[in-house]
């Protein structure tokens, strides 16, 4: 059974975002065959069905945090894979922030269509079918509770760092030789106060972690001018890691 991560969205902060100069509708990841929505930010729904797939196949939604170019399109594609909850699909793993208190990102109607909600933090342990997602290490991000993902089965690992600012304690929490490391990376170099991935982060995780096969998403304007695939092509010279840059509607096989 192959499994696959479908990119329905690479942009990253606010301009590339909310000016649309990458789509930016997160990840479908096909792993042991169970169906898995990462991050519905902007346009997710409609990238769904523009890569031909289909809402009602969903089996889990993850977010990783609350912000809006990672969890805007929550609602509609929760609308149209139950039906209005006349169908609910199975799991939502999302951090309390994003679905509690003064500003949810999910409508409450919608939780009738969720069989099970599980809060996603550092503790976070779930068993779904044969897969096991787990969270990681809680991220330096300001405004939202932000947490990296684990998603395993007895063969293969998919794992997820989202958004953040890079601190040491990051390359002893992830877990090393992964098939598959995500990598949200906003900027080419640190950016002192702004709480991003830069490439330059990216190869101290790599390096480290040693994961099978890297991938970096999640771009800026800076990025999209410095050219991606080059970043990747220079983390994957440094790193000995093949590192790919993720495009728009991309479908990437892992194992």
């Amino acid at each position: 059974m192959l499994n696959w991560i479908k990119f329905l969205g690479t942009g990253g902060g606010r301009v590339v975002v909310f000016r649309q100069l990458r789509q930016s509708g997160g990840m479908w990841l096909r792993f042991s065959g169970v169906n898995i929505l990462i991050d519905p930010g902007p346009g997710s729904l409609i990238r769904i069905f523009e890569n031909g797939l289909e809402p009602k196949d969903l089996n889990v939604v993850i977010l990783s945090h609350r912000h809006l170019d990672h969890s805007s399109d929550i609602n509609a594609v929760l609308e149209s894979a139950t039906e209005s909850t006349k169908k609910p699909i199975d799991l939502l793993v999302a951090p309390k922030d994003a679905l509690e208190g003064e500003e949810p990102v999910l409508l409450k109607y919608l939780r009738k269509g969720i069989k099970d909600i599980v809060y996603l933090d550092e503790k976070t342990d779930v068993s779904y079918k044969n897969l096991e997602i787990k969270g990681i290490i809680k991220h330096i991000h300001r405004g939202a509770d932000t947490y990296g993902i684990n998603i395993t089965d007895d063969k293969s690992s998919f794992v997820y760092v989202p958004c953040g600012k890079f601190f040491d304690d990051m390359l002893s929490a992830y877990p090393a030789n992964a098939d598959i490391m995500v990598f949200n990376t906003t900027f080419v170099k640190p950016r002192g106060n702004v709480q991003h991935l830069s490439a330059e982060d990216v190869k101290k995780m790599v390096s480290h972690l040693k994961p099978k096969k890297a991938v970096i998403t999640h771009f800026s304007v800076e990025m999209l001018k410095a050219n991606p695939k080059s970043v990747a092509e220079d983390i994957q010279k440094e790193t000995k890691v093949p590192t790919i840059a993720a495009e728009d509607n991309m479908k990437l096989i892992f194992s």
